[in-house]
């Protein structure tokens, strides 16, 4: 019977020098020697193949992404041969050595093996001979990059190298808050890993320490993303052209969350040296005058003389303070996403602002947007209590605003002392008032309510 000899592949992975030439630095090579009871393998580790590109350096923290192996990396490797066909494998990186984790690597002597492919893909994992998404992951959300393996050293050893490894796609980073759970919407969006485009794709993502989350894919001409956080759109981009392989793209979409009055005012004040004019706010629910004031000193102090330059969003709070903007001419627009209530004159005399957001507002109070003579559009949650005993809502302001209301809002009574309340019992859509385009004693341009009437 014929002596046929068996031979393994176990624990052991040499990575080839790879050496990545990165915009603005180059990172030396490390060379490490680790010592098992079987083999002494030299491994000669390189540099993660990272992306080289200074856009990802632009915005917020530095930030280069990954850039080395680290523990609980793995690769997904193939091996093929005439005797045995394909076999697949997984080899987990334990801080010092690879090991082999997962599958078995078997071959005859004398019958060429061969390895024709080798990937670094966190989402996957081996399954019935295909790669195929790990529980719980979604494509898009790390790398998929295939590298170049062979055998050697007698058989006892396999050489992996992603020195040639060129990526097929995009990496698209988001900086925003740092350890903070953010929803991304994509259009025309394919993901690293997959052939199929996404017409309409929603992520949700995790930031890092340094509030730097990730999307990896290619977007094409005229594709658009939207980052948001606790329901505020942070920022919306549209991408003119495709992006281009194996190139970093960077979105800012930060957001300033302070603890006090003076780190509020500190932030804004830098934001608006370094030429910002998109100002994005984290406070508490409660947050009350002594914020709003921060806000205010900040804005005007650092842009005195700025007119309808500054579009601030303000997450969490959930009341605008009486006066909290009066006669700010730097706001072009303010976005307010869980604000319920705006208090008296809160927006008095903002004679530039033109676009006011506030899709969850339930009370208005008086003089809440008087003299705001460019006003062009305002979004309101379903109001069910207005006062304007001291002053009307919206005296002094130009018809030529388009009222965008809930789909839930509720026809207003009119009390003989200028309180208004919803009648429950009466959807306001359809409504002589909607048709009338009237609202709370003012006609607009349009009213849209499940309905647009102008």
């Amino acid at each position: 019977m014929e002596d046929i000899t068996m031979r393994k592949i176990f624990q052991y992975i040499m990575l080839a020098v790879v050496t990545i030439v990165m915009a603005s630095c180059t990172s030396d090579i490390e060379e490490t020697t680790a010592t098992t009871g079987k083999n002494n393998v030299q491994l000669v580790v390189g540099e993660f193949p990272a992306f080289g590109d200074s856009q990802t350096r632009t915005i917020g923290t530095p930030d280069e992404g990954k850039t080395s192996w680290a523990e609980g990396d793995k690769l997904l490797l193939v091996i093929h041969n005439t005797s045995y066909g394909k076999q697949y494998a997984t080899f987990t990186y334990n801080g010092k050595s690879w090991e082999l984790t997962s599958g078995e690597l078997v071959y005859r002597e004398g019958d060429p093996a061969y390895i024709p492919h080798v990937y670094y893909a966190p989402n996957y994992k081996w399954e019935a001979g295909k790669l195929v998404l790990k529980e719980g992951k979604v494509a898009g959300t790390d790398e998929y990059i295939e590298g170049n393996a062979k055998i050697t050293g007698n058989g006892e050893t396999i050489t992996v190298s992603f020195a040639e490894a060129t990526r097929k796609y995009s990496r698209l980073r988001i900086a925003t808050l740092p350890n903070e759970q953010i929803t991304v919407d994509t259009e025309y969006f394919t993901p690293a890993g997959s052939s199929d485009m996404e017409q309409k794709g929603n992520y949700t993502l995790t930031s890092d320490e340094n509030g730097n989350a990730y999307l990896y894919g290619t977007f094409e001409n005229n594709s658009e993303v939207t980052v948001k956080y606790r329901g505020a759109t942070l920022k919306t981009h549209q991408f003119s052209k495709e992006t281009e392989k194996a190139k970093s793209y960077a979105l800012d979409a930060t957001v300033i969350s302070a603890n006090s009055a003076e780190e509020i005012k500190s932030a804004i004040e830098q934001k608006v040296a370094d030429g910002k004019t998109t100002i994005r706010l984290n406070l508490a629910p409660n947050a009350g005058t002594d914020e709003f004031m921060a806000i205010r000193e900040a804005i005007k102090g650092a842009a005195p003389n700025d007119e309808g330059t500054i579009e601030l969003t303000i997450i969490g709070v959930e009341t605008i303070p009486e006066e909290a903007f009066y006669k700010m001419s730097q706001l072009k627009s303010v976005k307010m996403p869980n604000v319920k209530e705006i208090k008296k004159y809160a927006f008095k005399e903002c004679q530039y602002l033109t676009v006011v957001e506030a899709p969850s507002l339930n009370k208005l109070y008086s003089g809440a947007f008087n003299k705001c003579n460019l006003l062009s559009k305002l979004t309101f949650g379903p109001i069910n209590y207005a006062d304007a005993r001291y002053w009307p809502i919206f005296e002094d302001i130009t018809p030529n605003i388009d009222l965008i209301l809930s789909d839930y809002q509720k026809e207003m009574i009119e009390t003989d002392d200028d309180l208004y309340t919803a009648n429950n019992d009466i959807d306001y859509a359809l409504s002589d008032k909607h048709v009338s385009r009237n609202f709370l004693g003012h006609e607009f341009k349009s009213i849209t309510c499940i309905y647009k009437f102008e």
